[in-house]
C-alpha cells in the first residue's frame, strides 16, 4: 500500500510510519485533556460542596458523596476498559477514539449543568465511559506507528500529559470556579475536547505500521480475531508482561492511594490555627448559592464565646474545637472552622496544594521523559532488559525519599517529596512501553485494557479507603508508612522482569 512504512525483521516498522508525528500529538492533546478534565473535579468540590441545588448545606454525608463522584468515574473507567479494548483490536481505532473524545467531553460539560447530585454523578460515571473507550486503544495505536527502539521516549511523550494535564486541571479549575462559578469551569474544556474529536476521524487508521483507510470499519485480517478469553491465556504466557502489570499494581496501589491522602496529611501535619474575632466573622460571612448561611449564628456565639490558644496543630485544634460544639455541629461545620481559621505564616490547604501541584508538573514531568529516553538509551546499547531496569531500579531510588518525607521537618520536607515524586514517575514511560513490546499488534489494545482493569482494581480503586481505615485507628504517617514496602516490592519485580524482556519482545513483533 502507498505510504505504509517498511517493516523490520521482526515484524513490525523499522521506521516511524508516514504522520506518526502528527498522531503522536493529537493523541498527546487527548491525553493532555484527558487528564485536565479529570482534575477540574477535584479543583472545584469545594465550591460544589456549596452549591445547595447539588448539596444541602446540612447534609452529614456531603463528604463521602463528593468522594463518590470519583469513584463513579474510576469504576466505570476500569470495568468497561476491556470491552472497549477488545473493540479497539476490531473496529476503526481512530473512529473509536473520536468517539470516545467527544463523548467525554460532552459528559465534562454535562457535570456543569447538573441540576442535582444524582445527575452529577451520572455525568461522572460517562466520563469514565469516554476515558474507557480512550484509554487502553491510545497507546496501542502509538505502538504501531513506531519502531520499538523509539517507543520509550514516545510513551514517555504521551504520559507527560499525566502531571502537566492535572496540574492544568487543577490551576484551571479553581481559578476559573472562583472568579465564575464552578459550573463554567467544567465548560471550559468542552470545545477544545470536542475539536479534538472530530480531529480524529481524518486522522488513518492502521494496524502493525500499514495505514488504512480513514473510513474503515472493521478492519479486515487474515485469520479472525483471538476471542478475549484467548487473549488472556495469551498474556498469561507472557511472563514480562505479568511481571510488568504486578510491579505497575504495587506502584500504582502507592501513587494512588498516596495522592488521594497527601494534602490531608499535610494539612495535619503543618498548618497552624487561631481562632479569633476575624476568624469568626470570615465563617458569618459564608453563604451557599441561595445566599443562606452555611454557620449558623447559634454555632459562631459559641465559637466567638470561647477561648482559644494561638496558633496550634491540627489534632489540639480538632479537640478543642469538639469540646465546643455538639457532636453533629462539629460534623456539619468543622471544615468550615478549619478553612476560615489558619495562624499567621502558616501553611494552608490553597498553599500546600500550590507547592504540592508545582512539584508534581515539575518532578513528574521531567521524570516521565527521562525514564522513557533513558529506556531506549539503555537497550539501543545492548543492555538487556534496559525498560525494565529503568523503572525498577526508579522505585528503588524512590524507597528512602519516600520514607525520610515522612520524619524530615519542612521547608527541607519538599526538597525529598520532590525527589520522591521524581523517582515514582521514572517508571511510567518504560513501564507502558514495555507493555506495548511484549504484546503483538492484533491483541495489543486488548492487553492494554486488561492491564488498565488490573492494576487500578487491585491499586488505587481500594487503596484510599485501606489507608484512611489505618489513619482512622493510627495516623496517616503510620498510614504511609505501612505501605512503603510496596515500592521497593515493585522495584524488584519488575527487575525480575529484566531477563525475559528482549525474548519475549522477539516474539511478539514476529507474531506482530
Amino acid at each position: 500500500m502507498p505510504g505504509a512504512a517498511a517493516t523490520s525483521t521482526h515484524g513490525g516498522p523499522s521506521r516511524p510510519v508516514p504522520g506518526a508525528g502528527w498522531a503522536l500529538a493529537l493523541l498527546l492533546g487527548i491525553n493532555l485533556f484527558n487528564y485536565i478534565d479529570r482534575q477540574i473535579l477535584s479543583a472545584t468540590l469545594p465550591k460544589i460542596r456549596l452549591d445547595a441545588t447539588i448539596l444541602a448545606p446540612d447534609d452529614p454525608l456531603a463528604q463521602t458523596k463528593l468522594g463518590a463522584l470519583t469513584t463513579a468515574f474510576m469504576v466505570a473507567y476500569m470495568c468497561l476498559s476491556p470491552l472497549f479494548g477488545r473493540l479497539g483490536d476490531t473496529v476503526s481505532r481512530w473512529g473509536l477514539v473520536g468517539v470516545a473524545v467527544i463523548l467525554w467531553s460532552l459528559a465534562t460539560g454535562g457535570t456543569g449543568l447538573a441540576t442535582g447530585y444524582l445527575a452529577l454523578f451520572f455525568a461522572r460515571c460517562l466520563v469514565g465511559v469516554g476515558e474507557a473507550a480512550y484509554g487502553p486503544v491510545a497507546p496501542a495505536m502509538l505502538s504501531d506507528l513506531y519502531p520499538v527502539d523509539h517507543r520509550g521516549r514516545i510513551m514517555a511523550w504521551f504520559y507527560m500529559a499525566i502531571p502537566v494535564g492535572s496540574a492544568l486541571g487543577f490551576v484551571v479549575g479553581s481559578q476559573v470556579a472562583e472568579h465564575f462559578g464552578w459550573r463554567t469551569a467544567f465548560h471550559v474544556a468542552v470545545f477544545p475536547g470536542i475539536a479534538l474529536g472530530v480531529l480524529c476521524f481524518f486522522m488513518r487508521d492502521t494496524r502493525g505500521g500499514t495505514p488504512a483507510a480513514p473510513d474503515a470499519a472493521p478492519v479486515a485480517t487474515s485469520e479472525p480475531a483471538p476471542s478475549y478469553w484467548a487473549v488472556l491465556r495469551e498474556l498469561k504466557g507472557v511472563r514480562s508482561f505479568v511481571l510488568c502489570c504486578a510491579g505497575m499494581t504495587a506502584s500504582t496501589f502507592v501513587l494512588g492511594g498516596v495522592a488521594t491522602m497527601v494534602q490531608l496529611y499535610l494539612f495535619e501535619r503543618e498548618a497552624r490555627f487561631t481562632l479569633n474575632e476575624a476568624a469568626v466573622a470570615k465563617l458569618e460571612a459564608i453563604t451557599d448559592s441561595t445566599g443562606e448561611r452555611v454557620v449558623p449564628a447559634a454555632v459562631a456565639d459559641k465559637l466567638r464565646a470561647a477561648t482559644w490558644p494561638a496558633g496550634v496543630a491540627l489534632p489540639e485544634f480538632r479537640e478543642k474545637l469538639r469540646a465546643t460544639l455538639t457532636e453533629q455541629e462539629f460534623t456539619l461545620y468543622s471544615s468550615w472552622v478549619f478553612d476560615s481559621s489558619p495562624a499567621e505564616g502558616s501553611l494552608t490547604n490553597g498553599t500546600i496544594g500550590l507547592y504540592f501541584g508545582a512539584i508534581v508538573v515539575l518532578s513528574g514531568l521531567f521524570a516521565t521523559l527521562l525514564g522513557g529516553m533513558l529506556g531506549d538509551y539503555l537497550r539501543n546499547r545492548g543492555v538487556k532488559g534496559a525498560y525494565f531496569h529503568v523503572a525498577g531500579w526508579g522505585m528503588i531510588a524512590a524507597f528512602p525519599a519516600y520514607v525520610a518525607m515522612l520524619y524530615v521537618p519542612f521547608p527541607v520536607g519538599w526538597v525529598l517529596i520532590f525527589v520522591a515524586v521524581f523517582f515514582l514517575f521514572f517508571n511510567t514511560g518504560p513501564a507502558n512501553t514495555i507493555l506495548a513490546n511484549v504484546t503483538r499488534s492484533k491483541v495489543r489494545a486488548t492487553a492494554f485494557a486488561i492491564n488498565i482493569l488490573i492494576i487500578h482494581a487491585l491499586g488505587d480503586a481500594i487503596s484510599p479507603p485501606i489507608l484512611g481505615l489505618i489513619a482512622d485507628y493510627t495516623s496517616l504517617q503510620t498510614a504511609f508508612l505501612s505501605i512503603a514496602f510496596l515500592v521497593p516490592l515493585s522495584g524488584v519485580l519488575w527487575i525480575w522482569g529484566a531477563k525475559h524482556l528482549d525474548e519475549d519482545t522477539a516474539k511478539a513483533e514476529a507474531a506482530s
